[in-house]
């Protein structure tokens, strides 16, 4: 997607082919423009597809009609897009359809030859039967339409049902021939001339009641022409109402039944699949701050987006308005994951959203002392929150923690028989100073930044699960294999196969695993991850790689091993894995939650390893840095990141010595700054390199490497290279 398409507002427009690839539809598509053009009858045929509002009926229409415009010549049908909401009565709605027919039919004249089956001799016939016809409809509609009065009939059940009527009324002009005669007319030669016309109305369920009406009946009588396929797009329930209303009869669905001959439905798309087509798109418009807010987006992604995304739309939407509201508040540093977090709310359920405001406004004043609140107030506030939301809302006790991790003062309630939150709950000096320095919605200083604007996957192949059910039996080389060959396998966006498969894992289907397969599967993880990275690489940074997922499986797959096993496994992954890249960062965040380095010691129900399990982790992965040479550690996926882990694993002195001995010499130097240097991607400059203090000073002197680098500016040799490392010490203050 081109950057200002990325920034641009789409609205209600029909996605284009990269997004509805997303939803999985260009297969479907395909297929359904190969049906209508080879195995739909010659006779005229009427076809609905039917979905939702927003569930993408305008893209799946729009790609079965770029797959038929790439069809061979000799194929090809010819396309008319029928807008009858910009037409005014109904006669105007006859003029305007067969006034686009005819134009289509001169067109097919005009290009008919020898390359192509249609005659023209035959085309031209077509059309001068199309206008005959039609101006026979012009010639008698005033007494159609005082007939229909009469009799309470409309002009178009009329020019369907009574054309013969209406050709005796004007048989006392016996130059002229009848109505009939001139539809049996074109009826003749359309069969003749062989040529298959597909007419698409979109939007059919968004007009009045009295013009859905008539747009139907034109289509089912006046237009009822052989090889002429009409495809029609509503909301079944909308449309059966309105033919209801308008028609005057009990049952509007069995009406529409009798005038579309074969129906669509438009398919569900996969949550995962709405979830990461929002993932991508996000990414290509707003950036994280750090690691931390990194992972609280995806957590709203994972948690906010699986109930709030349930059709294209509903992302379409969601993106909408972070194009909207982000690049003003990034200006001022807000957050990105609470701007994604209140947005899905308020698409979601605007009551929620209007509660979190009042709440937040409420907490402010609160907060700094000027105003209290009393039981009573907060007991009136618990019981507006639960009237916003459906009532099993806050069953899951993880989302509940989710729910409360958003908000000052909120915390979870673990007992069933109590509400779900205490609320207005004192918040801790250092919870309010991370706040306000984050500028998050928790914050009484910055939460107005938030509400400013406010008015505005497929499945697997079956083949493939076989395949790799079959791998995992049979050992770690296998399921690696099998693991990698998925992975070059993209199931549209950034998703491969093997994405597919660790959600499905994460989802329930890693209770289908025997032992066996489970240490084959974590054994293989451990081998080959690092190489699918190189193999197709991803932004390391950013949230619902492979990695990411590989990495929130681990602790669902070891529950199910014995300890035995489990020590076993562990063990073997972390002793030899040659994913070295991944187990480091694993083995970092773990060294983190469990508060060996850091402030933000975990709970120990979420720990991964337990302190045992750790302690010797950390052994074999200190032994295997420590013997390590300084190539191989630079030519790790992430030296730096290798380099932390090695520090604090508990030889800082290790790492540094490693680095010293290298930047003695002028292209050593340069070497280890270029591999402590950040890739950071950014809405309004895309990716650059950045070389900030932090990845520096723990393993040599930041200013006085600085320093050597602006001295080393006209090396003969290095020059390039060193100015690429001056550009990204600049750099540093964006980061």
């Amino acid at each position: 997607m081109h950057e200002d398409d990325a920034r641009s507002i789409r609205g209600d427009r029909a996605l284009g082919l990269a997004e509805s690839d997303r939803l999985g539809f260009q297969a479907i598509a395909a297929r359904i423009a190969t049906s209508l053009v080879d195995h739909a009858s010659d006779d005229g045929l009427v076809v609905g597809i039917e979905g939702s509002w927003g569930a993408g009926k305008s893209s799946l229409l729009f790609l079965v009609a770029a797959e038929m415009d790439q069809m061979h010549q000799d194929r090809r049908p010819t396309r008319i897009t029928f807008q009858p909401w910009l037409v005014g009565d109904r006669d105007a709605l006859i003029r305007s359809l067969f006034g686009e027919f005819s134009r289509e039919l001169d067109a097919i004249a005009l290009l008919a030859g020898d390359s192509t089956r249609v005659s023209v001799a035959k085309a031209r016939e077509a059309g001068d039967a199309l206008r005959g016809f039609m101006n026979g409809l012009g010639k008698v509609g005033a007494v159609l339409e005082f007939a229909g009065r009469a009799s309470g009939l409309g002009l178009l059940e009329l020019a369907g049902q009574g054309v013969k009527a209406a050709g005796e009324v004007t048989a006392g002009e016996s130059e002229q021939p009848q109505l009939s005669e001139l539809k049996d007319r074109l009826i003749r030669v359309l069969r003749e001339l062989d040529h298959r016309f597909i007419v698409t109305i979109d939007d059919v369920d968004r007009l009045e009641p009295a013009e859905a009406l008539e747009v139907l009946r034109l289509v089912r009588s006046v237009m009822d022409l052989p090889n002429v396929i009409y495809l029609l797009c509503y909301a079944n329930g909308i449309l059966s109402h309105s033919i209801k209303e308008a028609a005057r009869v009990e049952n509007g669905r069995a009406y529409l039944e009798k005038i579309v001959q074969l129906t669509i439905m438009v398919p569900e798309p996969e949550p995962m699949r709405l979830r990461q087509w929002f993932t991508d798109e996000l990414h290509s418009i707003a950036a994280v701050k750090d690691d931390r807010e990194r992972q609280r987006l995806q957590q709203v992604i994972d948690f906010e987006g699986s109930r709030q995304f349930k059709t294209p739309r509903s992302v379409v939407r969601a993106l909408d308005a972070i194009r909207f509201f982000w690049p003003p508040l990034r200006q001022i540093g807000a957050d990105l994951a609470d701007l994604v977090w209140l947005q899905l709310i308020k698409d979601g359920n605007p009551d929620l959203y209007r509660w979190i405001e009042r709440y937040c406004a409420t907490s402010a004043v609160v907060s700094v002392g000027i105003a209290r609140i009393d039981e009573a107030e907060k007991a009136a506030e618990l019981a507006a929150l639960m009237k916003a939301v459906p009532e099993d809302h806050f069953a899951s006790l993880e989302y509940r923690n989710h729910f409360a991790d958003q908000l000052p003062g909120v915390e979870a309630n673990y007992d069933a028989n109590k509400l779900p939150f205490s609320i207005f709950e004192r918040q801790t000096d250092r919870e309010r100073s991370e706040s306000l320095r984050g500028r998050r919605l928790a914050s009484p200083d910055h939460y107005r930044l938030y509400f400013a604007l406010t008015d505005p996957s497929h499945a697997l192949p079956i083949n493939e699960i076989r395949d790799v059910w079959e791998a995992f039996s049979l050992g770690a080389a296998e399921a690696g294999t099998a693991f990698l060959h998925l992975y070059m396998q993209s199931a549209g966006g950034s998703i491969t196969l093997a994405d597919i498969l660790l959600e499905r894992l994460k989802d329930g289907e890693y209770l289908r695993l025997s032992p066996d397969q489970i240490e084959a599967l974590l054994t293989a993880l451990a081998g080959v991850l690092d190489e699918a990275y190189r193999r197709r690489s991803f932004d390391r940074f950013w949230i619902n790689s492979v990695w990411d997922r590989a990495e929130r499986i681990l602790p669902l797959l070891l529950e199910r091993l014995n300890l035995q096993r489990r020590e076993a496994t562990l063990t073997e992954m972390f002793s030899n894995g040659a994913a070295l890249g991944w187990l480091t960062r694993v083995f970092r965040r773990e060294t983190f939650a469990h508060g060996r380095f850091g402030e933000k010691r975990r709970p120990e129900n979420e720990w991964v390893f337990t302190d045992i399990e750790l302690e010797q982790i950390n052994s074999v992965m200190l032994a295997r840095f420590q013997s390590m040479t300084i190539d191989q550690v630079l030519n790790e996926i992430d030296p730096a990141n290798l380099l932390y882990a090695w520090s604090q694993a508990g030889d800082p002195e290790g790492p540094r010595h490693l680095i010293e001995k290298e930047i003695i010499s002028d292209e050593g130097f340069v070497r280890v700054l270029e591999k402590l240097t950040s890739e950071i991607t950014s809405s309004d400059r895309g990716s650059y390199k950045v070389l900030n203090r932090d990845n520096v000073d723990l393993f040599t002197d930041f200013d006085l490497a600085k320093a050597k680098l602006f001295t080393l500016q006209d090396h003969p040799e290095l020059g390039e290279r060193i100015a690429v490392l001056v550009t990204a010490v600049a750099d540093d203050r964006h980061f």
